[in-house]
């Protein structure tokens, strides 16, 4: 074989290996193409997944702050409601004609005065309501059990209505702010049951 003949021989095959290693390395490159793509789908995917959970926890969120924040609303609108309510009352209850207040006494006297050693705690006002028909009305229906003469002290403040019974060094309060006291606790204790249920 001739010189010529084994240069075109080792060039023919070494365009041929070139060949193949450009082919190999197409294949390889087309290979890490797809793998890379693959791979970037994949990522893009979780990444996709990721951010979509961390919007719906975020809207998750977002609808429990608006929801807590229309609760509180609404419970700074029913306790306007109450206050409104409460004060309209009271107004009523302070502006009752002098009958229909001594009749309310008197109802409450007679159901809460059971040894007839009460002293009765009242407004200066209210004392001198009370001190003729009412107390001789009380006298009277509490008859033989009737231990003491009733005292009435005029010691609460001329605003307030109602009463207190003393007793034996106890008293129980039955003027009207505490008795509204304890049914707004009440009734807020109710509403915010209902609420937050």
């Amino acid at each position: 074989m001739s010189l010529d003949d084994i240069i075109k021989k080792i060039e023919t095959k070494t365009s041929q290996e070139v060949e193949k290693i450009k082919q190999e390395a197409l294949e390889e490159r087309e290979k890490i193409i797809k793998e890379a793509k693959e791979e970037a789908n994949r990522v893009k995917k979780n990444v996709m997944e990721r951010l979509k959970k961390e919007a719906e926890a975020e809207k998750r969120q977002r609808m429990i702050r608006v929801r807590m924040e229309e609760r509180k609303k609404l419970l700074e609108l029913k306790r306007e409601i109450m206050d409104k309510l409460f004060k309209r009352a009271k107004e009523e209850l302070d502006d009752l004609p002098r009958e229909e207040y001594l009749n309310l006494l008197r109802e409450s006297l007679f159901s809460h005065i059971d040894s007839q050693d009460e002293e009765i705690v009242v407004s200066p006002q209210d004392k001198e309501w009370i001190e003729g028909n009412l107390i001789m009305e009380l006298r009277k229906g509490l008859g033989e059990r009737m231990k003491k003469e009733l005292k009435v002290s005029p010691e609460l403040s001329k605003e307030e209505r109602g009463f207190i019974l003393r007793k034996e060094g106890k008293q129980v309060n039955y003027t009207f702010s505490a008795l509204f006291a304890s049914l707004r606790e009440q009734l807020e204790l109710e509403v915010a049951r209902r609420l937050f249920a």
